[in-house]
C-alpha cells in the first residue's frame, strides 16, 4: 500500500481545475496526506488559488526545487514550516505568502531529471508525433526565462532574464539518455533555446565533433535566430524550428512589444528554409486593437512565408501577464479560470463577435494547408501502410476543423461585394 506524506502538483491556468480535482480525490482517499501546488498559475494568483481550492494545503511561488527540499526537511524534523521563503501557507482562514527566493543563478547545480524513477519509460511517456522524429523521443527544458517583453506572456516563475544549463551539462544529459534509454531525438521546450549564441554554437560543435547521432527541434524568437547559425544547427541534427511570429500586422506586433519587424521574421524563415530545416510559425488571433484588416493581413503574411507548418491560437490574457489586467479595456474578456484554453475563446476584441473569430480560424487553416505545395509536402511523407493510416486520420481531423457555416463576417461580406 503506497502512502506518501506529501504529494506535489503543478499547473498552468488551463490545468488548475484538474489539479484541484486530483487534490480533492487525494484528500478523500487519505485526509492526512499533505497536498502542494506549484507552477505559473499559483505564482500569479497565490491567495485566490488557495482560497478557491481548500484541498491544497500549501503552495510554492516561483522556482520550487530548493523550497520543496527545505519543506520536506523541516517536515521530517517537525520544525516550523511557515518560515520557508516562497511558501504560501494557511493560518486559520487567512492565506500568507512568504517573501520570494531569488532566482537560481546556476542551473547546473541541479541533478538531471530522474528518468530512472519511471519504469518502462516509453510505456508511460510519449511526445506528439508532430514535434518528434522518432518514437523514443524526450522533451527537455535546458534554460529558464526570456528577455522579451511581450504583453501576453507571464514569466512569473522563471523571470524576465535568461539562465541556462551549460553546453557540457546538456550534452552529458543527452548522452546519458542515449546510452541508457536509446533516446536520440530531443524536443527542446525552452522559451529561448537559442538565447545564447556562444552556448548554441558550443552545443552544435560538440554534437558534430563527437559524431553524436542526435536529432532535435526547438523554439525560437525571430530576433535571436541568426541566419549564419542555421547551417551549423542543421549539421548538428536540428530538423525543425518553431518561431513565435504572432501577427502579420506590424501595428499589432508593436502593441505586443515583440520588438521585431515583419522583414526580420521573413529573413528568419528564409534562413531556416535555406538550411533545409523544417519551419513552423505560431500566430495569435484576437489581439487588443485587432481589426478585420489586421487578421486578414496576418493570414496573408503566414501564407507568404516559406513555412512548412503554421498554427494559430486565440489570445488568452493569462493571470500574471500585463494583458490580464487591461484586456477588459479592449474587448469582452471572461477571466474565469475554467475558460482558459488556447483553442477556446475567452477574449473577443472590440468590433468582433465569437462567430467572426471562429470563421477566421477556419479560413486560416484552409488558406494555409489547402495549397498544392503543402499538400504535396505531406503526400511525399507517405511511405507505407502505417503512413496511409496516419494521413487518413489527419485528413479527417482537418476536415472537421475547417468545416464552417456560410455566415461570413460583415467585413468579409463587404469585401466580396466590392470585388464583384
Amino acid at each position: 500500500h503506497f502512502r506518501p506524506d506529501v504529494i506535489g502538483l503543478t499547473a498552468m491556468t488551463v490545468m488548475i481545475s484538474a489539479s484541484a480535482m486530483i487534490a480533492e480525490a487525494i484528500k478523500k482517499h487519505d485526509p492526512t496526506i499533505i497536498t502542494m501546488i506549484g507552477g505559473v498559475h499559483v505564482t500569479a494568483e497565490p491567495i485566490e488559488t488557495l482560497n478557491r481550492y481548500p484541498q491544497f494545503d500549501f503552495a510554492v511561488v516561483g522556482e520550487a526545487e530548493i523550497v520543496l527540499t527545505e519543506f520536506l526537511e523541516k517536515l521530517r524534523k517537525i520544525e516550523d514550516l511557515s518560515v520557508i521563503k516562497s511558501l504560501v501557507w494557511r493560518k486559520g482562514v487567512n492565506i500568507h505568502v512568504n517573501p520570494r527566493r531569488s532566482f537560481f543563478k546556476s542551473l547546473d547545480e541541479f541533478p538531471p531529471p530522474a528518468f530512472d524513477l519511471v519504469p518502462n519509460l516509453f510505456n508511460h511517456y510519449r511526445l506528439s508525433i508532430f514535434g518528434t522524429k522518432k518514437f523514443r523521443s524526450v522533451g527537455l527544458v535546458t534554460s529558464r526565462g526570456c528577455t522579451g517583453e511581450c504583453t501576453f506572456c507571464d514569466l512569473g516563475v522563471v523571470g524576465r532574464g535568461y539562465r541556462s544549463h551549460t553546453a557540457s551539462y546538456l550534452i552529458s544529459l543527452m548522452k546519458d539518455l542515449y546510452q541508457n534509454y536509446s533516446v536520440s531525438d530531443f524536443l527542446f521546450y525552452d522559451d529561448l533555446f537559442v538565447g545564447s549564441r556562444p552556448r548554441l554554437k558550443e552545443i552544435c560543435e560538440c554534437i558534430i565533433r563527437e559524431k553524436l547521432p542526435f536529432t532535435w527541434s526547438c523554439c525560437a524568437r525571430a530576433d535571436f535566430l541568426h541566419p549564419d547559425m542555421m547551417a551549423l544547427m542543421k549539421k548538428a541534427g536540428c530538423w525543425m524550428v518553431e518561431v513565435g511570429i504572432e501577427s502579420g500586422c506590424q501595428r499589432i506586433m508593436d502593441s505586443m512589444r515583440k520588438n521585431v519587424t515583419k522583414e526580420r521574421v521573413r529573413e528568419c524563415v528564409n534562413s531556416i528554409q535555406k538550411a533545409g530545416i523544417v519551419s513552423k510559425g505560431n500566430f495569435i488571433f484576437g489581439n487588443p486593437g485587432e481589426t478585420h484588416d489586421s487578421i486578414m493581413e496576418t493570414i496573408d503574411f503566414a501564407c507568404s512565408l516559406k513555412l512548412n507548418y503554421a498554427q494559430h491560437t486565440f489570445l488568452q490574457p493569462l493571470p500574471g501577464s500585463e494583458l490580464y489586467e487591461t484586456a477588459g479595456k479592449f474587448g469582452e474578456f471572461d477571466p474565469s479560470w475554467d475558460r482558459f484554453n488556447t483553442f477556446s475563446i475567452n477574449f473577443i476584441p472590440k468590433g468582433f463577435n465569437r462567430d467572426d473569430m471562429v470563421w477566421y480560424s477556419k479560413y486560416f487553416w484552409r488558406r494555409f494547408y489547402l495549397r498544392p505545395h503543402i499538400l504535396w509536402q505531406e503526400l511525399k511523407k507517405i511511405k507505407g501502410v502505417e503512413d496511409i493510416k496516419r494521413a487518413w486520420l489527419s485528413f479527417k481531423a482537418f476536415v472537421k476543423t475547417v468545416i464552417y457555416k456560410r455566415t461570413l463576417p460583415e467585413f468579409v461580406q463587404r469585401q466580396v461585394v466590392n470585388t464583384h
